[in-house]
């Protein structure tokens, strides 16, 4: 049984048991949600995060989107996973988790705790999410990952939003505005090691296709979160329209951030804003 065969069962699956274990929802049955993005939350003591991002009441959000690094060894045992589900609830369909390089020891073990693949896809409030295993193949959508992603993309018909949730900051690469950048946004630097900023196919070949979707009228966001150590946000708009969004924190640095949206269903309309994780 194939990646691509499992990923598209999960989507089914998802889909079928989506209302079975929901964290508490704020403004239950209202038309305004509120989603949380985090990442790079860890600290250098399993399975510890940083104690603001695990005093925080995720309650008060519909979604938590997750970007990698949460523990410095994350799915190493059951204990620092047992831990991450605690503060994450990382079993819940409304978390939605990207893997990251601090993330990977056992993948078999991520995937026992959220019952998904390392890459899968997910529908919600007219919002249609990727989520990228970028950790595979070096930041590299080929093979069945990539097949899976255009069989989503070339499916996608009542969304309003299409959401690209990953670690690693594929879109910099390859792209002449934000290359240049990359010592001074991502974590890792420009090579081939596992946590560097990996050259990648996704300005093109994905980029092109997720132009298409942007064209037909569903608005595009792609949303990384290897940053912390640098700076804290990224925003970009690509001339197309197309969103770049990360943000990530690194240990007790006054300035973290997460990136709060408000989604407003009935007018399709999504709105972001930076906030620091202290005032949460």
């Amino acid at each position: 049984m194939n990646q691509l065969f499992l990923g598209l069962v999960t989507i089914i699956s998802l889909l079928m048991i989506s209302c079975k274990k929901d964290p508490p929802v704020y403004m239950d049955g209202a038309t305004i949600k509120q989603y949380i993005h985090l990442s790079h939350t860890r600290n250098d003591f399993n399975p510890y995060l940083n104690e603001t991002v695990e005093s925080i009441d995720y309650s008060s959000f519909n979604m938590l989107w997750l970007g990698g690094d949460l523990t410095f060894h994350t799915s190493i045992d059951h204990p620092t996973m047992e831990h991450v589900n605690n503060v994450f609830d990382v079993q819940s369909t409304n978390t939605l988790w990207a893997l990251g390089n601090h993330d990977y020891d056992n993948i078999d073990l991520v995937e026992a705790y959220t019952n998904r693949p390392p890459y899968y896809a997910f529908f919600k409030n007219g919002i249609s999410f990727i989520i990228l295993d970028t950790q595979d193949s070096l930041s590299h959508i080929i093979g069945d990952q990539q097949e899976f992603v255009f069989n989503v993309l070339d499916t996608i018909q009542e969304s309003k939003h299409l959401i690209l949730l990953h670690h690693k900051l594929i879109w910099i690469y390859g792209n002449e505005l934000l290359e240049p950048q990359i010592s001074t946004i991502s974590n890792g630097g420009t090579g081939n090691c596992f946590y560097c900023t990996n050259p990648n196919n996704f300005n093109s070949e994905i980029y092109p296709k997720l132009v298409e979707i942007q064209q037909k009228g569903v608005k595009v966001m792609c949303i990384g979160g290897d940053i912390g150590n640098n700076v804290k946000e990224f925003e970009h708009i690509t001339s197309d329209g197309i969103v770049f969004l990360a943000s990530g924190i690194s240990g007790t640095d006054s300035n973290n951030k997460a990136l709060i949206f408000e989604h407003d269903i009935t007018n399709h309309i999504i709105d972001w804003r930076f906030v620091r994780i202290s005032e949460l």
